[in-house]
């Protein structure tokens, strides 16, 4: 469908030839618009009428009681099922503290929720496949697991800011009215609205970040040699994967937004592997993104954080590459 209209405008209407690399990019940016932005708003609409059910202090507490390993599971679950980027999740971070969730399944769910979200995981499905959107999906979460696990063995609880603890659990209070309601009282339709404002004002939030990462998908997609991306990216560069994690730290992005700048250097001839791993760079380890970290981390725990992320992304890459 969203391919038909996109023919229609540009290669119709405006008369644009499939070959001239501006018509080419035009398409692109024409098609991925309007299929992420219905996908978007679905999705996010959908999500947000389910939380209307869900209690964050039930959940949190239900966690906490839970052996390591699942608490570890279900709290990089639960980061992987809310599109936050990590301005967001460090107020929730924040939340588990006061709670006194243990510091490594809150770190779980720190890791995890920039990296995956459910809105950016069906956009990916819908733009690169469903075997890769799974490959990234469980090796996202096993990241954000491991990495939990391991900062909290390594005593890096310690590291937090001092003022942490004098923050109030102010953002799970006010992320959904209805779910702090009794249920008796809830109508669908209070539901209904309540979505549907969440899907307002999120895609209020994000739509110009969306169109900015198409409209470099787009021109990458219609100027750039494929040449290029064939001889720099492809997994037979041994280097190609940490300079893909370098490459993502001074860039700052959601999963949803930088999604269609990796299906066109896939498309392009990129490897898969590499091409993923600069996604998690650019979402798990900016430098915008320390500099928010630094609001609840001190420098000792953002460089431990940093050494795991990038070591992490560089295996995963090799491993993408291994397999795809």
């Amino acid at each position: 469908m969203f391919s038909k209209v996109a023919d229609r405008l540009v290669y119709g209407i405006l008369a644009f030839s499939p070959e001239n690399a501006f018509g080419s990019a035009l398409h692109f940016f024409v098609y991925d618009v309007l299929k992420i932005l219905f996908l978007l708003s679905v999705i996010i609409f959908s999500i947000s009428f389910l939380r209307t059910y869900l209690q964050a202090q039930k959940v949190k507490a239900y966690i906490e009681k839970l052996p390591k390993l699942p608490a570890h599971f279900l709290a990089a679950l639960f980061g992987a099922v809310t599109p936050f980027c990590s301005c967001s999740s460090v107020p929730i971070f924040i939340g588990f503290m006061e709670a006194k969730i243990p510091f490594g399944i809150a770190m779980s769910f720190l890791i995890t929720s920039p990296l995956i979200n459910e809105i950016a995981l069906l956009v990916l499905a819908g733009v690169l496949g469903i075997k890769i959107t799974c490959i990234y999906l469980v090796t996202g979460i096993s990241i954000g697991m491991f990495g939990g696990f391991i900062l909290e063995k390594l005593g890096c609880a310690q590291y937090l800011q001092d003022y942490l603890r004098l923050n109030t659990l102010q953002f799970a209070a006010r992320s959904c009215s209805c779910a702090s309601a009794p249920k008796e009282t809830i109508l669908l339709t209070m539901r209904i609205k309540s979505a549907w404002a969440n899907t307002r004002e999120l895609i209020r939030k994000i739509w110009l970040f969306i169109l900015f990462g198409i409209g470099i998908g787009a021109f990458l997609h219609g100027y750039v040699p494929k040449e290029f991306f064939m001889e720099h990216m492809q997994a037979e560069n041994i280097f190609a994967v940490p300079l893909a994690v370098i490459a993502g730290i001074p860039l700052y992005s959601d999963a949803t937004t930088i999604i269609p700048i990796a299906e066109v250097l896939i498309q392009k001839g990129s490897a898969i592997g590499t091409v993923l791993v600069f996604m998690m760079a650019v979402v798990g380890l900016s430098l915008p993104e320390m500099v928010i970290l630094a609001k609840v981390m001190k420098k000792e725990l953002i460089i431990r954080y940093l050494l795991f992320m990038a070591c992490s992304f560089i295996l995963v890459g090799y491993f993408y590459n291994s397999i795809l």
